[in-house]
């Protein structure tokens, strides 16, 4: 079993990198720069926390460098350094692989798809996925533009021979799980600490 998930694992990494245009070459190097993902992150905190709570800016910022936090040292130290399984660029010969290179030995899982899955994911819990939320139409707008982002951030690893798309799943998995948990771990604090309950004027 493991076996054949493994060939499909690979039949499916070399039938997206070998789909490739020069136009998506650029759309997907681009997604994948660490540049792209400050300026989605900036862009999320002053349309979402700044509009919505600006009050506690300083409470979401430490939830979003959580997110990162975890994800980036869950992603290498319990699964890359435990798994140890090989980039298909170490694997696989004469892959696309646009201004990029192999970069580090392991590959299992996506540190890329766990940290945008982590941020988008709680930047939805925390705006989309309340009540009132639900009456607020516009409110999920953002959720579907960082949904569509995590996507193409996803889908440029295997494009770009980085990543296996098993590998990409299950960093997006350990990225949705770590989101919530930060949304809910923040909101507790919120809850039982003094200094850190939300106000009656907190998103309306």
């Amino acid at each position: 079993m493991i076996d054949r998930l493994t060939a499909w694992d690979s039949d499916a990494l070399v039938w997206i990198n070998s789909h490739n245009t020069p136009l998506l070459d650029w759309i997907m190097w681009i997604a994948s720069q660490p540049l792209s993902l400050a300026l989605v992150l900036l862009s999320a905190f002053c349309l979402l926390t700044l509009r919505y709570e600006p009050r506690r800016w300083w409470v979401v910022l430490l939830a979003v460098l959580l997110c990162i936090f975890l994800a980036d040292r869950l992603s290498v130290m319990a699964f890359k350094e435990v798994f140890h399984r090989l980039r298909p660029c170490h694997v696989i010969d004469n892959l696309h692989m646009f201004r990029t290179n192999c970069g580090g030995l392991y590959g299992f899982v996506s540190s890329h798809a766990a940290n945008v899955l982590s941020i988008s994911s709680f930047f939805v819990a925390r705006y989309s996925c309340r009540k009132k939320a639900f009456r607020v139409s516009r409110r999920w707008l953002p959720a579907v533009l960082l949904t569509l982002w995590a996507a193409l951030v996803c889908y440029s690893r295997p494009y770009l021979g980085k990543h296996y798309p098993g590998d990409v799943v299950c960093g997006a998995v350990l990225g949705i799980l770590i989101g919530i948990a930060v949304q809910f771990l923040a909101r507790w604090l919120e809850t039982h600490l003094p200094s850190s309950r939300p106000t009656p004027s907190d998103i309306q």
